[in-house]
Formats: C-alpha cells, sequence, structure tokens
C-alpha cells in the first residue's frame, strides 16, 4: 500500500498538469496578445486542431478582430513562440441567459 497524499498534493500535481496543456497556454497567449480593450469584449473558447475559436461581444468586434487577426498571431506567437495557436476564428457571443 503507498503511502496516503494530502489533498493538496493531489489538486497541486492535476493544477500543474493543466497549467501545461495547450488550452491553457492557448488561453494566456491570447490575453497577452489582446491587450485590455479587446479583452474586455472577447472571450478565448475551444482550442481544436490549432485553431482557437475566440467569441466576440459583437459582429462588428468579430468582422474586425477577423481583419486583425494576422497583427493578433504576431503578438500571440511573440507571447509564446511555441504556442499551439494556428489560426484565430471569431465568432458572435451567443447570450447567455
Amino acid at each position: 500500500m503507498s503511502d496516503p497524499r494530502t489533498l493538496g498534493d493531489i489538486v497541486a500535481r492535476r493544477v500543474a498538469r493543466l497549467e501545461d496543456s495547450e488550452q491553457v497556454r492557448a488561453y494566456r497567449g491570447w490575453h497577452d496578445a489582446a491587450g485590455e480593450q479587446i479583452r474586455a469584449v472577447t472571450w478565448p473558447g475551444r482550442l481544436r486542431q490549432g485553431v482557437l475559436v475566440v467569441e466576440c461581444e459583437s459582429a462588428v468586434w468579430a468582422a474586425e478582430l477577423s481583419y486583425l487577426a494576422p497583427q493578433l498571431m504576431e503578438r500571440l506567437r511573440t507571447a509564446d513562440p511555441q504556442t499551439p495557436v494556428e489560426r484565430l476564428r471569431f465568432t458572435v457571443r451567443m447570450s447567455r441567459r
């Protein structure tokens, strides 16, 4: 039988794994690349096959950010040269009532 582990040890190991996940790295990169104004109107969503889907407050923001995607990807790569994000896709956030 193995030695008992504390809940803190178990949680710390799980958190460490999550911190190294591609999803978390993509979120951190988006946070760094987007800047305060863009972060206020966007929410990073799922990361699938290198595409980070970013939900936007409005269609206007989605269109504007689609136009700015190359600059945002450059900032993302600067923030994390090993970013798992290869492409950004912007959608309009559906109401969450």
